[in-house]
Parts: structure tokens; C-alpha cells; sequence
């Protein structure tokens, strides 16, 4: 899964019209499938976070990609075919192609209903108040925090269990955590932490009042990045159960990649 940088703001994109997005989507797929040798069954998105996934079929390949994807040059779509076939490295060109052309990407997510907050086992608005009054002296009452959407049922390769976005200032949390095997402290943890990038972020660029923390880091997208700072670190190990949290999700990740 190929995730998106930081979009441009929506006077810049233009959707193409169906009549001319089918021929050149389907050329496009016709050009991956001769680089894999493998007939890929090609849609196009106008997804926000993710430009480029894929998934492998028996009779060949499916892969979703951005509209964006239609301007593609050859070098680019030489790195499309790569990456579906496993070369990581592929990525970085994809990352400067979609980085030329980001004002393609939708900013905002589409108008509609709220995130969700209540699911099967757990309620993350109650979540949210209980951690934001016990650990961020209700700093981050902005920030809107529910179950992300639920994925296609199939094991998964890597699963992003929860995260924050600044653009839009929301954490969502995966649904797999939503089930009654997975311990509460585990679920108060993943929105710990994805909370603390958000106050982290907010005192670094001065929205809201905070403690001195120190520079956040979140990657071209605005979700936080794989590393954190040592400030990060400092006021995470206030989670008196940081290392048991870790631990079990640790223990049970293929569990969880199954969905």
C-alpha cells in the first residue's frame, strides 16, 4: 500500500470525465500487465490517503490506483510494475511522482457522516474523554477520534492499528482492535499515543497552549511518522502500562493482520 503526500488544495485538481479516464486507465493497465507478465485488473480512485494498492488474484493481479496515475510516464510505470512485484525501492519514485502532482489529491475528506465512535466492545468517545482529562488537561478535546473504516476480509502483509492525521486533526483506530479479545488498556493505548502526536503537534506550532515538548515528527501526509523524538518517548512512558500494551500487541499481531 502506497500512502499519499500532502494534497494541494482543491482549486487544483480536475477530475478526468469517464470518456477519457476508461481508455487511458485501460492502456494503463495494459502497459503494467506486459512489465509483470500477469493480466492486472486496474480501477481508479480518488482516494485521499491511499494512491496505490494492490492485491494478488489467480488469474492475475487487481491494482487500485489514483487518478494521478493516468499522467504517468514510462519510469513511472516501470516503478508501478516493480512494486507490485516486491522491489521496495520502486516506492521512491512513486513518492516523487505523487509529489509532482499533489495537487490532484483531494484535501479533505468527502462530506458525510462523522467518524464513528461506538463499536461492538469499545466506545472511543468515552476513550477520548477518559485519557484527554488524565493525561493532556483536556488540550485535546478538539480532536475527533473513531473506528477507522473496515478493510476488505483478508490477511494482510502490514496493519496500521491507529494513527493521528494533522490536516484534518483526527486519530482513527483499526477495527480489528474493536473485539473482545483485545485487552481495554491495549485500545487506551493506541489512542494514548496517537493523542500525544497531536498535543506534541499542537504546542510545536503554537495552536493550542501545552508543556514544552519539542518537535513532533509526522511524515508528507500529515499522519505521525515511524519515529518519534525523545520528548515523544518522555511522555509516553507516562502510560503505566506502555510495556504490557507493546507486549500483547506484539504477541498477537498475526491475529490481528487476519482481520
Amino acid at each position: 500500500m502506497f500512502d499519499a503526500p500532502a494534497p494541494g488544495s482543491a482549486a487544483a485538481r480536475s477530475l478526468p470525465s469517464r470518456e477519457d479516464a476508461l481508455p487511458r486507465a485501460a492502456e494503463l493497465a495494459r502497459r503494467v500487465s506486459a512489465l509483470l507478465g500477469l493480466p492486472v485488473h486496474l480501477r481508479l480512485t480518488d482516494n485521499r490517503a491511499t494512491l496505490v494498492s494492490y492485491r494478488r488474484l489467480a488469474d492475475g493481479v487487481r491494482l487500485r490506483l489514483h487518478h494521478l496515475f493516468l499522467e504517468a510516464p514510462d519510469s513511472v510505470v516501470r516503478a508501478l510494475a516493480l512494486y507490485v512485484a516486491g522491489d521496495t525501492a520502486a516506492r521512491e519514485v512513486l513518492e516523487a511522482f505523487s509529489h509532482a502532482h499533489h495537487g490532484q489529491v483531494r484535501r479533505e475528506r468527502r462530506p458525510g457522516a462523522p467518524l464513528r465512535t461506538r463499536g461492538r466492545c469499545f466506545d472511543l468517545k468515552a476513550v477520548h474523554a477518559r485519557l484527554d482529562a488524565t493525561y493532556f488537561d483536556g488540550r485535546v478535546h478538539g480532536v475527533e477520534v473513531g473506528w477507522a473504516r473496515r478493510p476488505a476480509r483478508r490477511t494482510r502483509r502490514t496493519i496500521h492499528l491507529g494513527g493521528y492525521d494533522a490536516r484534518l486533526r483526527e486519530v482513527r483506530v483499526h477495527p480489528a482492535l474493536d473485539r473482545p479479545t483485545v485487552p481495554a488498556f491495549v485500545v487506551d493505548f493506541i489512542v494514548f499515543h496517537a493523542l500525544l502526536h497531536a498535543d506534541l503537534a499542537a504546542a510545536d506550532t503554537g495552536h493550542e497552549t501545552g508543556p514544552e515538548a519539542g518537535q513532533d515528527l509526522h511524515d508528507a501526509a500529515g499522519r505521525c511518522a515511524a519515529a518519534h523524538t525523545p520528548a515523544f518517548l518522555a511522555r509516553e512512558a507516562a502510560f503505566p502500562l506502555r510495556e504490557a500494551a507493546w507486549r500483547w500487541l506484539l504477541e498477537n499481531l498475526s491475529s490481528l493482520r487476519r482481520g
